[in-house]
């Protein structure tokens, strides 16, 4: 009896590796959402981790510069990449999850010494803006027809601005102030702050597979019921609520 019991545990087991699969994402650096340096800063990737573990599947990340970060997926040298909104040529190259992972509301930060309000698009162009290479916000803004400075990485923006290089910056409310808070000693965190006013309506940002993977809708529908059971049991809410604590 033990003899059988031994087998069918090795069967079981052996089944259940076969069934668990490892994929790799690409992600950069946008802490507190992602975060290749800062293991507290990663919001975004439990939330994924948690949802494909829920669907026997491991995730490894790999870290790039944004606009590289996307190409990678393109050219299937990872299975997916996280966290981006959506935009109509990503949608031509890419399946987007269902759910967001997470949701932002993107602003202007400017320093305190600046008078800044604005109510049109129009009253921005007679200010230097700092952009970062590859977002959604960049292409928006560019769209505007406004003065850009942009940058690969986000932080350098929020340097240019207590530089006078640019007066104003676009930026998602957590992570502007993330940056603010480990770029800067106190002294000069204390000059920061945002305007209320959205860039544009708040939005998600979702896993992206690129159409051209093999096995793309397996791998989103696999995503998209693994983070509808993350939210179902309340741990999704808990991983915002923890991190809100933290802060």
């Amino acid at each position: 009896m033990q003899n059988i019991l031994l087998l069918f545990f090795l069967i079981y087991s052996s089944i259940n590796l076969q069934a668990r699969q490892t994929i790799t994402l690409s992600t950069g650096e946008w802490a507190p959402y992602t975060s290749q340096s800062d293991p507290q800063g990663r919001i975004a990737q439990m939330i994924v981790t948690e949802a494909f573990n829920l669907e026997n599947t491991s995730v490894k990340y790999s870290y790039f510069p944004w606009k590289e970060t996307l190409e990678k997926s393109k050219e299937l040298q990872v299975d997916g990449t996280i966290p981006w909104y959506k935009t109509k040529l990503r949608q031509e190259e890419f399946y987007y999850s269902k759910q967001a992972i997470i949701r932002t509301k993107i602003v202007f930060f400017h320093l305190k010494s600046l008078d800044f309000k604005w109510k049109s698009y129009k009253e921005l162009q007679k200010y230097t803006i700092g952009a970062t290479l590859g977002y959604k916000s960049t292409k928006f803004l560019e769209d505007k027809n406004l003065n850009l400075l942009i940058v690969p990485k986000e932080e350098e923006n929020y340097k240019k601005m207590l530089n006078k290089k640019v007066d104003i910056t676009a930026s998602s409310i957590l992570v502007g102030y993330n940056i603010i808070n480990k770029t800067f000693p106190k002294t000069q965190t204390k000059l920061f702050t945002h305007e209320q006013k959205a860039i544009f309506p708040e939005t998600g940002a979702h896993l992206l597979i690129a159409k051209n993977h093999p096995r793309a809708k397996e791998l989103i529908n696999t995503f998209d019921q693994g983070l509808k059971k993350l939210i179902k049991s309340g741990r999704y809410e808990q991983i915002i609520r923890n991190f809100m604590t933290r802060r």
